[in-house]
């Protein structure tokens, strides 16, 4: 069986497993957790772990060239378009690469929807580091107010806001009302963002998938259920460079 990562959760009741697009297994345990515990688990569970890894996999592998690019040469955001259809966008930025000093990369964003990656350009695990690392900056930019001004609206309040990359989830919230999103959000269409977004805040409420969350959640969003179905399926518009590491 593949290589997993193992995480300790203080909101975890139990073991569960999950698996990014790219095919990584993770693997989420309550704190204190017995980890001797883990090989038979992950053995009871080789048959649907292979499957589902599979089956990620030859979905991207079906997936258009420039979906899969390493070194892209746009950028397109869908989080301001309600449009769910994969070609559809809202922002388009042009990238140009330029050589420069081999020790250091820089992404450097202009006014006119421009990004010039200038320095190490051949590295291509740097040029990609570089542009999530914007991607970072633009999504703190732009999801951390929206996230705010909706928690204010549903009477949901979080505390503080952070961006990262996760590669299982698009977002989380901890026990103190602190969210973090995922800066991939960026690249999904706008009524999957916004259901990410309310989901996380009824989680300042209930720090679990109870009856009682899901009763939050339906009231704050009552069309939830078509959103957390299609969000199932939402890495499809997730460029394959941001998933690198």
């Amino acid at each position: 069986m593949s290589l997993c990562q193992v995480r300790e959760s203080g909101r975890a009741k139990h073991v569960s497993i999950k698996i990014s697009v790219v095919g990584e297994v993770e693997v989420v345990v309550p704190v204190g957790f017995d980890r001797a515990q883990l090989p038979e688990l992950l053995e009871k569970r080789r048959d649907w772990i292979e499957k589902t890894r599979s089956r990620l996999i030859n979905a991207a592998a079906d997936t258009p060239e420039d979906w899969r690019v390493k070194k892209p040469e746009t950028v397109s955001f869908r989080w301001q378009s309600d449009e769910l259809a994969e070609t559809a966008e809202n922002e388009v930025w042009q990238i140009e690469y330029l050589k420069g000093q081999r020790d250091r990369t820089q992404c450097i964003p202009f006014a006119d929807n421009r990004l010039t990656i200038k320095g190490n350009i051949e590295n291509i695990p740097a040029c990609q580091a570089v542009l999530r690392k914007w991607l970072a900056h633009r999504a703190q930019k732009d999801l951390s107010p929206w996230l705010r001004q909706l928690g204010f609206e549903l009477a949901l309040p979080c505390r503080r806001i952070s961006v990262r990359g996760q590669k299982t989830r698009w977002a989380s919230c901890s026990s103190q009302k602190d969210i973090s999103l995922n800066y991939k959000l960026l690249f999904l269409p706008r009524p999957l963002v916004h259901y990410v977004l309310v989901h996380e805040l009824c989680h300042t409420v209930h720090m679990n998938h109870s009856k009682d969350f899901w009763q939050l959640v339906g009231e704050k969003q009552p069309d939830y259920k078509q959103w957390e179905k299609q969000l199932k399926t939402g890495w499809r518009y997730v460029p394959r460079w941001v998933e690198a590491s």
